[in-house]
C-alpha cells in the first residue's frame, strides 16, 4: 500500500510506485483516481452541478504536459444518467511543492500518491506555476498537443503581442469564485479556463475575437487568444480563453452599492420625495425626471454612460460581416412566437413555485405574491402579446451579451469595461449563441438597477432597521431616475448609429416588457429556492409591469 505523510488525503494507489501523470490515465490507476474524484468535484468552487448526485467519473481524453501534469477530459454521469464534461488539470507533486499547494488550496488535493522520490500528491494542477506558464505557452506559440483522442491547438489574436510584452509574466490563480477558473499572468494577461465544457465554440471566444478583430470595439478586455480542443471525431470545443487584463476600481455591481450606502445616508434625514417618478421606458416623454431625482448625484451621469457603453456594445456586434454567426437578422414570426413560448414556459414554472412557496412568505411579500397570483391571466396575455404582433415592427436579431448586468462590467478609469460574454451558463451552447433582440440585454441591466436599489436598502436596514421602511419611496425613486437616465442614453446613441436595430418606441415597449417580465420571473424563483427574504425585489418588478 502507498504511504502518506498526511493520513486525511485519499489515497491513490497503483500497482507499484507512481513515476508519472500517465499512471492515472491508464488502468488500473486511472479506475482509482475516477472513483476518488466521485467525492472530489462537487467540492470545487467551480463545479456547477453541486445539487446533483454524480453516479459516475470517467477519463474521456487526456494532454500531458509533462511527466508529472496533464489537461484531463472527464465525463461525469449522475443518477439521472445525464453527463456533463468537465475540464480538470492534474499534476503529481511532492516536497516544498506540496506543502505550496497544501497552504494555498488544500481543498484541490484529489489524493496522495507514492512516488520514486518519495511522497506526494496529485492535484489541480492550476496550483503549479509550470503547468501554468505550459498552458500559456500553447497559445503563444500557436502550438499544438496531441491528446489521447485529438489535438489540442493554441491561438494567439493579431492583438497578443503588443498586450504581452517582453520578459517574464508570473502566474497567479485568481480567488473570485465563479464557474471557470482565472489565471493571472504578471499585470498584464488573464486566463480563463473553461471547466464544463460543450461541444462548439464558447461564445465568450467568439464574441471577444469578433468585437476584437473585426469591430475593434474598445470597452472591452482584448481579446488575446484561446486553446481549441479538436477531437478525432470532428468536434471542436473551447477549453481556454486568454484576455488583456483591465485595471479597475471593483465590477459595477459592488461600486453602485457603495454609492448606494451614501445617497441612503444622505436621503435617511429629509422628508421623503413627492414622487418615487414613472418606471423607464420608450413611450416616456424624454424630459420626464422629476425634480427629487437629482438627489441621485453622480450616479446619474454614471447610468448614462452605462447605456451610451451598451448601445456603443450593440452597434458593434451588429457590424456588417460575412460571418454567418454576426450577421444581423431581422425578427420573424417564428422568432416572436419562440420568444413568447419561452416567457409563457417561465411564467408558469414561476408562479407554481410562487403558489407551492406561499405559505413561508408574512406580510408585505405575502401580500405581494398573492396579487400576482391573482393577476396571473393578465401575466399570460402579457407574455403573449408578442406572438401576435407584426415582425417587421421589431428591429433586428444579433449576437448580444446575453447576461448581462452590473456584476458584469467593471468601472475602469471613470469609464466601463464590459466583461463575460460566455451567456446563461445553465443554457445550451446552441442557445447562449443564438441571435436576439438587443432589448434582451436592456433589460437585464434595467433589472440589475432595481436590485442595486433594494441590495442597498437591505444592507443600510441591517444598521437601521427602524428608518428602512420609509426609505422605500426614495429606492424606488433611485430604480425610475437612474434607469430613465440609463434608457435615455441608449436610445440617442443607437439612433445615431443604427436606428433600425431596435424596434419604433411602441413595439421597443412591448418587447422590452415582456424580457423585463421573464427577468423578473426568473428572479422569483431564485429567490423563492435560495433567497426567501428577498422576494419582494422580483415581486416588485413583476406588479410595476402590471401597473
Amino acid at each position: 500500500m502507498n504511504k502518506s505523510t498526511d493520513i486525511s488525503d485519499p489515497l491513490l494507489e497503483t500497482a507499484g510506485e507512481a513515476t508519472g501523470i500517465r499512471d492515472f490515465l491508464v488502468s488500473p490507476g486511472r479506475e482509482i483516481l475516477q472513483n476518488l474524484l466521485v467525492a472530489y468535484l462537487p467540492k470545487q468552487r467551480w463545479f456547477g452541478a453541486k445539487s446533483r448526485t454524480i453516479k459516475g467519473v470517467d477519463v474521456l481524453d487526456a494532454a500531458e504536459l509533462s511527466d508529472d501534469a496533464a489537461l484531463v477530459f472527464l465525463q461525469l454521469t449522475y443518477d439521472d444518467d445525464s453527463t456533463n464534461v468537465y475540464h480538470l488539470p492534474l499534476a503529481i507533486s511532492g516536497g516544498e511543492e506540496a506543502a505550496s499547494v497544501r497552504s494555498a488550496n488544500p481543498a484541490g488535493i484529489v489524493g496522495a500518491v507514492t512516488t520514486p522520490k518519495g511522497p506526494a500528491i496529485v492535484h489541480d494542477g492550476v496550483g503549479r506555476e509550470d503547468v501554468r506558464q505550459a498552458i500559456l505557452s500553447l497559445i503563444a506559440g500557436n502550438g499544438e498537443l496531441r491528446t489521447q483522442r485529438g489535438v489540442l491547438h493554441g491561438h494567439s489574436s493579431s492583438a497578443f503581442a503588443t498586450i504581452r510584452g517582453d520578459g517574464p509574466l508570473p502566474g497567479r490563480t485568481g480567488s473570485a469564485e465563479q464557474s471557470n477558473t482565472s489565471i493571472l499572468f504578471g499585470g498584464k494577461l488573464i486566463m480563463k479556463l473553461f471547466r464544463r465544457l460543450q461541444p462548439g465554440e464558447n461564445p465568450d471566444t467568439e464574441i471577444g475575437r469578433f468585437l476584437t478583430e473585426v469591430a475593434h470595439f474598445a470597452r472591452i478586455a482584448p481579446f488575446l487568444g484561446d486553446i481549441t480542443l479538436n477531437a478525432d471525431s470532428g468536434d471542436a470545443t473551447t477549453v481556454a480563453m486568454l484576455q488583456g487584463l483591465v485595471a479597475n476600481d471593483g465590477d459595477g455591481w459592488q461600486w453602485t452599492l457603495n454609492t448606494l450606502s451614501a445617497y441612503y445616508e444622505r436621503v435617511a434625514t429629509i422628508p421623503p420625495p413627492k414622487s418615487s417618478g414613472a418606471a423607464a421606458g420608450f413611450l416616456a416623454e424624454e424630459e420626464t425626471l422629476d425634480p427629487d431625482a437629482g438627489i441621485a448625484g453622480p450616479y446619474l451621469a454614471a447610468a448614462a454612460l452605462l447605456g451610451q457603453r451598451t448601445a456603443e456594445m450593440h452597434l458593434a456586434l451588429a457590424t456588417p460581416t460575412d460571418g454567418p454567426a454576426f450577421v444581423a437578422e431581422p425578427f420573424t414570426g417564428d422568432d416572436l412566437i419562440a420568444d413568447a413560448s419561452r416567457i409563457e414556459t417561465q411564467l408558469s414554472l414561476s408562479l407554481e413555485g410562487l403558489q407551492r412557496g406561499l405559505a413561508q412568505l408574512s406580510g408585505s411579500a405575502a401580500e405581494d405574491a398573492a396579487v400576482v397570483l391573482k393577476r396571473s391571466d393578465d401575466l399570460f396575455s402579457r407574455a403573449r402579446a408578442i406572438a401576435s404582433a407584426r415582425p417587421a415592427d421589431f428591429g433586428q436579431r444579433t449576437r448580444i451579451h446575453g447576461d448581462y448586468h452590473l456584476g458584469q462590467v467593471l468601472v475602469s478609469g471613470g469609464d466601463y469595461t464590459i466583461l463575460d460574454f460566455e451567456g446563461e451558463p445553465a443554457r445550451s451552447l446552441a442557445a447562449r449563441r443564438a441571435k436576439q433582440s438587443p432589448l434582451k440585454d436592456v433589460a437585464g441591466m434595467l433589472r440589475s438597477f432595481g436590485y442595486a436599489a433594494y441590495a442597498g436598502l437591505n444592507a443600510f436596514a441591517l444598521a437601521r432597521p427602524e428608518e428602512a421602511k420609509s426609505l422605500e419611496p426614495w429606492a424606488r425613486l433611485w430604480q425610475n431616475a437612474v434607469s430613465a437616465e440609463y434608457l435615455r442614453a441608449y436610445r440617442k446613441s443607437i439612433a445615431a448609429g443604427i436606428p433600425r436595430l431596435i424596434p419604433q418606441p411602441a413595439q421597443a415597449e412591448m418587447l422590452l416588457n415582456a424580457y423585463l417580465l421573464e427577468k423578473a420571473l426568473y428572479e422569483l424563483l431564485y429567490e423563492l429556492d435560495n433567497r426567501p427574504a428577498w422576494i419582494r425585489i422580483p415581486l416588485s418588478g413583476i406588479l410595476t409591469l402590471l401597473r
